[in-house]
């Protein structure tokens, strides 16, 4: 992955999360931004994306099961661990300060321990299963991201037949609705690990380039995402419909897939002739970037919290941006021993690996079985 490429990659990163950040504000204060509305939209970006990173990250750094089960679980407990607690504690507080502040969607308080163990196993999207952290509605999407990383690690990692009934039985553990958007995810591998695709001409390029935003173009101008949710609903009822709940746009979501994989093909080649400019504005990309998984995991509890604190039945404009500003920056001071601390939590769950597999797997297993 050349550098220019990754600086734009980064700045895709941060931008999707701050998008669905203003998509979970519109609550608070009716803006009129139309790039709020695609809060979901962001998220299938962010899927593409994260297809690709682990691709290209298995291909030149976490080439055996041991280093990627180590440095996935790494990244994913940096960040999920503190924002399950500061989930809890902020939203404790907020309803505290203030009850009114707290809509009852937001109000997901009751079996709190049952929400804590789910939330830390990502077992809250299972099937029929729609267990909200508390107020923190965007944490579905690990819970699905999470999985993918299990199937790819299996697909990849283990050999023969064997790895297909993993797989499969894996996937009948998850059930369809992470199923359903694994696609999508996998599209950003396949980017990434297409050799065609990799070696398109500048003019493919260019062209690739241009279709993936008019097909972005037609997505927002058709309302196309609505559409597939509708046309879901219109097959399956409404009660079914509602079962699927993030995956409701499933139809639609490969749509966009598409286009976001294009866009990325694209950009990757042509992304040198820019490489000037994208490397001037490296530093505060690659800060923002630094604090986007954070941003993204806390960004609703911290919203709330603000809102209770500075709550009012309506909203300033002064007010909203003020409450939007200290997400911000809650967020970026959170990161800094969270995600940004990632290397401590790598060194902690490899002490815990090595110490499973020399006290339990070579001590329990014979070893014939170990060889």
């Amino acid at each position: 992955m050349t550098k220019s490429f990754s600086i734009y990659l980064d700045l895709i990163r941060f931008s999707a999360a701050f998008v669905v950040l203003l998509w979970h504000s519109r609550p608070l204060y009716e803006h009129n931004l139309t790039i709020s509305q695609y809060g979901h939209e962001a998220v299938i970006i962010f899927f593409v994306l994260s297809g690709f990173v682990i691709a290209y990250v298995t291909d030149t750094k976490e080439k055996g099961l041991k280093d990627y089960a180590i440095s996935r679980a790494a990244r994913i407990y940096s960040v999920a661990i503190p924002a399950i607690i500061i989930t809890a504690l902020v939203d404790f507080s907020g309803y505290t300060l203030n009850s009114s502040a707290y809509p009852e969607a937001y109000r997901a308080w009751d079996l709190a321990g049952i929400r804590v163990i789910s939330s830390l196993l990502f077992t809250n999207e299972l099937w029929t299963l729609s267990t909200q952290l508390f107020s923190n509605v965007p944490y579905w999407s690990l819970n699905y991201e999470v999985w993918y990383y299990v199937a790819f690690a299996i697909l990849t990692f283990v050999n023969g037949f064997k790895r297909w009934l993993i797989f499969g039985v894996v996937c009948l553990f998850v059930g369809p609705k992470i199923f359903l958007l694994m696609p999508v995810w996998w599209l950003g591998v396949y980017v990434y690990q297409s050799e065609y695709w990799r070696n398109i001409s500048i003019a493919t390029a260019f062209l690739l380039f241009l279709l993936s935003i008019f097909g972005l173009y037609l997505y927002m101008a058709y309302n196309i995402g609505g559409r597939g949710s509708d046309y879901l609903l219109a097959i399956v009822g409404p009660d079914l419909h509602k079962e699927f709940a993030f995956s409701r746009y499933f139809i639609t979501d490969y749509y966009l897939g598409l286009v976001v994989a294009a866009h990325f093909i694209a950009v990757r080649k042509i992304s040198h002739n820019c490489a000037n400019i994208l490397n001037r504005i490296e530093k505060p990309i690659r800060i923002l970037a630094g604090s986007t998984f954070s941003l993204y995991l806390l960004h609703q509890p911290l919203l709330w919290f603000f809102y209770a604190v500075f709550y009012a039945e309506s909203l300033s404009f002064a007010t909203f941006m003020l409450i939007v500003f200290l997400t911000l920056i809650a967020s970026f001071l959170i990161a800094l021993v969270t995600e940004q601390k990632k290397h401590m939590w790598k060194k902690w769950i490899t002490l815990i690996y090595n110490f499973c597999e020399q006290k339990i797997v070579y001590r329990l297993l014979p070893g014939k079985i170990r060889r």
